[in-house]
């Protein structure tokens, strides 16, 4: 509510400002700002343009996905780069490329799948089905239209057609995955000798000039992340609910008025014989029904007539037994005679949808139910639950009219309204306590209105008939942490470093022994040397090895004229010295039809990724691109 007013006040007074300032434009030299690409763009592509804002709002989306997923490892100052804003503009400027080019195409995203797309997300969900009033209220607390959000979506699913047109047309034959499976069903045989660097780890030995020049020239790495201090007030009518005196006369009038949910109503259990009209006519059955009720009541057994007679296959071998039952269960018919009798009683034949009812009444269990002193307890929470939430929508809405009155304080609103006004931090956006810990409180506290214009947020509902408003009074900027605090974190990082590049010192001496005439083997060199070696025959999906050794062994030069071929490969902060003696080319008859079909995916998933950069690159040859860096 109160950003609305805000961006409608903002919008008028910034054109009276730019009238002002169009003046001075036109009569010294209008020329000098006049460019192919229109004053509110940040770049063309062909005939469109991408403007300022949709630019800022795009990045501002992009930067909040990188803060969730990388935690406190994520850095806004690296990320406000100008070499990182220019290359999220060039993300948007091939994703405007794509959408051209496939309206040239005659592309489009029909309704239906739009409309189905949106009902398949979970947060438009309530209990897993589509709920088209929480779309429309996700939608607008996003600060978006339904209208402009189906756009947005329809645009990014034709965006998303483009690669799978090129995928599905690319082709891929037998020959071509024979030719994938003798190369990927290749073995190797080799012979590894591993040198480790963990044991020729000594940080003591690390100089302090070499921490200090590491320091400075890697001081990206040791930023302490902006924080903020902030006053806040917590609106919590729950709690408030908690100390309101509930008379008793309330709770009293409440339960008579709910008495029927406190109590479990009358039941019977009853037994019945049923006649159907399936097999004879209406007459006949109710003439049979008449005389089986006759017998009964001549003294012959109930349940000897319902196993021979009745036509309820559910309860004739159980003597007719309908067990207990309680009103709105049966037809009515069938209840209102049931309900009429009598302990022990037998009824005329009474007419359903389904035939003829003999019902013998067996039992009768009166009604039970809460007192008023048993249900006290949960009549009293939901009366304090409904002045909670009459509460909340009282005080909120005092609460939004005050911050709107002063949006540079909030001393007078808890004042006003008798809340505490708190402090706390600083923290970061990922160390903050308690409520300020919501991510929908931090998105607040970080946001351009409540961090740069230092203004109150609005309420922002963190738990039902629970709020909070934030204003940051004070803000640390991201900076370097201290020397002293990361010298630790150097040594280690300078000693590892050392000690793997004294470890593949050490591995070149090795190998350099090893090709000596008369040199040791591997072997030999292992026990001498005691490190540990191996001798296996290996494939590409032998991953335990460790993927860059894997990877390593499988780039080898091929052994010519029956002679090893040697190399030293890297493997995490290890090396090792692998012999290759021989390798055995794939056979691609081996392969079972799904690895034939794995096969086939692989080879046009890679050439289409080829295929559509080769598009990419064509769109930019022959597509007019303009960019506007000062303005991003």
């Amino acid at each position: 509510m109160l950003q609305a007013i805000r961006d409608r006040v903002t919008g008028i007074v910034a054109i009276f400002i730019l009238g002002l300032l169009a003046i001075p434009f036109v009569f010294f030299g209008v020329d000098s700002y006049v460019r192919d690409v229109p004053q509110d763009a940040v770049a063309s592509v062909g005939d469109t343009e991408i403007t300022m804002s949709e630019f800022q709002t795009e990045f501002s989306r992009y930067r909040s996905q990188l803060r969730a997923q990388q935690g406190e490892a994520y850095n806004d100052i690296e990320v406000n780069r100008p070499e990182a804003r220019r290359e999220f503009l060039e993300s948007m400027i091939d994703q405007r490329l794509l959408v051209n080019y496939a309206q040239r195409m005659g592309l489009t995203i029909s309704p239906a799948t739009i409309a189905e797309v949106i009902s398949s997300i979970p947060a438009f969900q309530i209990n897993g089905q589509f709920d088209a009033a929480i779309y429309e209220q996700r939608i607008q607390a996003s600060g978006q239209t339904p209208a402009r959000f189906e756009r947005d979506l329809a645009r990014d699913l034709l965006v998303q057609e483009l690669p799978a047109a090129v995928s599905s047309s690319t082709p891929v034959t037998d020959a071509d995955v024979d030719r994938w499976l003798t190369i990927q069903l290749e073995s190797r045989s080799v012979a590894t000798l591993r040198v480790p660097s963990a044991p020729l780890i000594d940080p003591t030995g690390i100089d302090p000039a070499a921490v200090e020049q590491y320091y400075n020239d890697n001081l990206e790495q040791f930023m302490r992340p902006e924080r903020i201090s902030v006053d806040f007030l917590e609106l919590d009518t729950r709690d408030m609910a908690q100390s309101l005196e509930i008379d008793e006369q309330t709770l009293r009038e409440r339960y008579d008025a709910l008495r029927d949910r406190f109590m479990s109503p009358e039941r019977r259990r009853a037994a019945h014989i049923l006649v159907t009209a399936e097999q004879r006519s209406e007459d006949e059955a109710r003439a049979l029904a008449e005389s089986l009720t006759q017998r009964i009541r001549d003294g012959e057994a109930f349940a000897d007539l319902a196993a021979e007679f009745s036509e309820d296959p559910a309860s004739a071998d159980t003597g007719g037994d309908l067990g207990w039952i309680e009103p709105g269960v049966m037809m009515a018919s069938f209840e209102d005679a049931l309900f009429a009798m009598e302990v022990g009683a037998i009824s005329d034949p009474v007419q359903t949808e389904f035939g003829w009812h003999i019902i013998r009444l067996d039992e009768v269990e009166e009604p039970r139910g809460q007192s008023f002193e048993e249900a006290r307890f949960e009549i009293e929470s939901e009366v304090r639950q409904e002045r909670a939430e009459d509460m909340y929508i009282e005080l909120s809405e005092r609460m939004v009219d005050l911050i709107y009155a002063d949006p540079t304080g909030l001393a007078s609103v808890a004042s006003d309204l008798g809340l505490e006004l708190q402090r706390a931090g600083p923290f970061s956006r990922f160390g903050a306590e308690g409520v300020l810990g919501n991510a929908a409180v931090m998105e607040a506290a970080f946001s351009d209105l409540v961090l740069i214009e230092r203004q109150a947020s609005e309420p922002i509902e963190v738990d039902p008939n629970h709020a909070v408003v934030v204003r940051v009074v004070e803000h640390f900027p991201a900076e370097p942490r201290s020397l002293d605090d990361v010298t630790e974190e150097i040594v280690n990082r300078l000693a590892r470093e050392h000690a793997r590049e004294a470890a593949r010192a050490r591995a070149e001496a090795l190998l350099a022994r090893i090709l000596e005439a008369e040199g040791p083997g591997i072997a030999d060199l292992a026990e001498a040397e005691q490190l540990e070696t191996s001798e296996r025959e290996l494939t590409r999906r032998n991953f335990e090895i460790g993927g860059q050794l894997l990877e390593g062994v499988f780039r080898m030069p091929l052994p010519e004229d029956a002679a090893p071929v040697y190399e030293i490969i890297p493997n995490g902060s290890d090396w090792f010295i692998v012999r290759l003696d021989s390798v055995a080319p794939g056979n691609s008859a081996n392969a079972d039809p799904a690895q034939r079909e794995s096969a086939r995916q692989q080879l046009r998933f890679s050439r289409a990724g080829l295929e559509f950069q080769g598009l990419m690159q064509w769109l930019r040859d022959n597509t007019e691109v303009t960019v506007v860096s000062e303005r991003l």
